[in-house]
């Protein structure tokens, strides 16, 4: 079975170049455009088949990446699962600010990518996480 990947991104662009990145390589990809459909299709996902990675960009208008980082570390500690110990879903966040990176992992994240960046990191980045 494909590992299946959640992108979430609220430039059309991007969410279209990294979906068609990952399907090439044979990953299953569900695109979503906001924080709150975001968090929304990963609760839908516990319990049933669950997201390999979650690519999340940082600057969104409705909800930023780092509330939804946030609330799905605080999803998982209240199912008992503990970040880094195993068991939580690898977090890469995308973002074109140097600056976010570190707020990032403060919340949680398992990794970070600059925008821009090259398909060979991006790819590099999931394999490592899965």
């Amino acid at each position: 079975m494909a590992h299946k990947i959640l992108v979430v991104d609220d430039d059309v662009i991007n969410q279209k170049l990294i979906k068609n990145i990952l399907e090439g390589k044979k990953y299953e990809v569900v695109v979503v455009g906001n924080g709150v459909d975001a968090l929304s299709v990963y609760k839908q996902s516990i319990g049933k088949e669950p997201f390999s990675v979650i690519l999340l960009d940082i600057v969104m208008a409705d909800m930023s990446g780092l509330i939804v980082l946030t609330k799905i570390r605080e999803e998982e500690s209240a199912r008992g699962i503990k970040y880094g110990y195993g068991g939580s879903i690898p977090i890469i966040m995308l973002t074109a600010s140097k600056e976010s990176w570190l707020d990032a992992f403060d919340g949680g994240c398992d990794d970070y990518l600059l925008k821009p960046f090259k398909v060979e990191q991006l790819l590099k980045k999931i394999e490592e996480k899965l």
